[in-house]
């Protein structure tokens, strides 16, 4: 059998009142069944969707307190997937991605609110940063940074790049350090600066080049201060 229970204020109008009767249900076990809404102190919703035994499925809307909508949810029937848009308050899209067990999981895609241009892109496993994470110049397709990540620290090469797509900067890092070799790179493709990194120290010999790639100068570091 279920129960039903009402969450009232009282400066609820009449109308939602009546709406009110035929959501938040529970049964005997206290699990939540059929149409659930909630909302905010001053009574706008501020979600509503279905459950069945407790777990989420289909369609939940997600709103702000104004009224403007928020986010949109489309759960799996046993509420394990969640595909999920969120939105700015003007309305333009904000993110879109996946969960898994209420955790981020594939790949997530990020806009701005100005243009709704893509901005980032950020690939996730078990809620945490794992594989590509990559940001973009505005207005373009173009990577502006690609990072790589294993269990929510940056491992791996990563790449910074002129506007143009020209490469500006390569390295690799480990456990979240900068690790191994470090180049930084004029816009001609000549090498700029060279040098090695160690636990996210500078060691060993940096070189520094002019546009033309002839060197012009060199230091000599040791965890990471100058001999």
């Amino acid at each position: 059998m279920i129960r039903y229970f009402l969450i009232i204020a009282f400066f609820l109008t009449a109308p939602f009142f009546l709406l009110s009767q035929e959501t938040n249900q529970v049964d005997d076990l206290n699990r939540k069944q059929g149409r659930w809404m909630k909302t905010y102190i001053n009574g706008t919703i501020r979600y509503e969707g279905q459950f069945h035994n407790d777990k989420p499925y289909g369609v939940f809307k997600y709103y702000y307190d104004d009224g403007t909508l928020k986010a949109v949810t489309v759960f799996s029937d046993d509420g394990i997937i969640a595909h999920t848009k969120t939105y700015f308050p003007t309305g333009q899209l904000m993110a879109e991605g996946k969960y898994i067990n209420r955790q981020k999981d594939s790949t997530w895609l990020y806009y701005s609110d100005i243009d709704s241009c893509l901005i980032a892109t950020e690939e996730y496993k078990r809620g945490v940063l794992d594989g590509k994470s990559i940001s973009y110049y505005p207005k373009t397709s173009q990577p502006a940074q690609i990072l790589n990540y294993k269990n929510g620290l940056k491992n791996g090469e990563f790449r910074k790049y002129f506007p143009d797509g020209k490469l500006m900067t390569e390295g690799t890092y480990k456990n979240d350090s900068l690790e191994g070799e470090f180049t930084l790179y004029y816009h001609n493709g000549k090498t700029e600066l060279k040098g090695w990194y160690k636990a996210g120290r500078e060691v060993g010999n940096w070189q520094y080049y002019d546009e033309n790639g002839n060197p012009v100068s060199e230091d000599e570091y040791k965890k990471g201060k100058e001999k």
